[in-house]
């Protein structure tokens, strides 16, 4: 029998290179009660699954299973995982054209189409390296917001361009038989483009009719001779959310153990100005310390007549607070500010 991955990191566990936030993440907040040979900490999310590599690798440095899965939360709902991933997946779907077509994109014109922070962040990527940008917004109401940016704004049916990008935000595939140029998909669902089937004109590049092509997007995780700053952020996202899931499950015990403890006590639970005594015949409770004092609605009733005398049956409602995803995201933030 083996035994079990630790969650505490291992001394001979080795953080994966270029995992700047995940290890800052691992170090400003450690795991709560972890002990050594304690499972790794389970995190789904519904995103791309991290290579395997990877992912071994953050169990082992940092304790924690992250997996992909369809009824996980998105971590792009979250504000600042969202600004991580559209400015490294833009990054990288540019970098991805020039390295694959033989455009040169300061020279060239680009249809941006959606209008979520990943389009945003390619225009404003492309446009600093020159090139003329379009944004493609279906949205009337976004599409003014862009316009009144300073932003040049189409609708369809979209214009020619060098290059089309779509990212699949707030609009549906488009078939690259309605469009010419280069087209490349950057949505990571590869949802922004209808698949199509071509000729292979050069690595990565697919002649799918006159005067259309299209280039093979990168793997949302793939390098291309740069650390991933995707994978980076989703392991400190992952590490930052089990810890403070621990520490929310630890909270939620220890004030069931106090109402616990308080209810095994007698006579000393107190309301403001109105102290109840124990019953003498095994009730909960006999009566008001106060004799003159009276309840606001004499004639109110228990729905269930015998919840009250069940001691131990009572459950305070729950706490409201941000979830431990969202509290998470923030300490992501800060990390990356740090």
């Amino acid at each position: 029998m083996t035994d079990a991955p630790s969650r505490t990191p291992s001394t001979d566990a080795v953080t994966p290179p270029g995992f700047r936030w995940a290890t800052a993440a691992a170090s400003a907040f450690p795991a709560p009660f972890a002990e050594p040979g304690d499972a790794p900490a389970a995190v789904s999310w519904r995103f791309a699954a991290l290579p395997e590599q990877v992912a071994d690798a953050a169990r082992a440095a940092f304790g924690v299973a992250i997996t992909a899965a369809d009824s996980a939360p998105d971590p792009r709902e979250l504000p600042a995982f969202a600004a991580i991933f559209a400015h490294a997946r833009a990054e990288q779907i540019v970098r991805a054209l020039a390295r694959r077509t033989n455009l040169v994109l300061p020279a060239a014109s680009a249809l941006v189409i959606g209008d979520g922070p990943l389009a945003d962040r390619l225009a404003a990527t492309l446009t600093v390296g020159g090139t003329r940008v379009f944004r493609g917004i279906a949205d009337p109401v976004v599409r003014l917001r862009a316009h009144l940016a300073g932003s040049r704004t189409v609708d369809e049916p979209w214009p020619v361009a060098d290059l089309v990008l779509t990212t699949g935000e707030g609009h549906a595939a488009v078939d690259p038989a309605s469009v010419t140029g280069v087209l490349i998909d950057a949505s990571v669902d590869a949802n922004g483009l209808v698949p199509s089937a071509g000729d292979t004109v050069r690595p990565f590049v697919t002649r799918v009719g006159e005067g259309t092509w299209v280039v093979e997007a990168p793997g949302v995780f793939e390098t291309l001779g740069q650390s991933s700053l995707l994978a980076d952020a989703l392991v400190a996202l992952s590490i930052l959310t089990a810890r403070a899931s621990a520490s929310a499950t630890a909270s939620a015990s220890a004030a069931r153990e106090e109402i616990d403890v308080t209810e095994d006590r007698s006579g000393d639970i107190a309301l403001p100005n109105v102290d109840l005594l124990p019953s003498e015949g095994g009730g909960r409770f006999d009566r008001l310390s106060d004799p003159g004092a009276e309840l606001s609605d004499p004639g109110a009733e228990l729905s269930d007549r015998g919840a009250a005398d069940t001691p131990g049956d009572w459950v305070p409602e729950p706490v409201e607070g941000p979830r431990p995803a969202a509290l998470a995201d923030t300490h992501l933030a800060r990390l990356v500010l740090a």
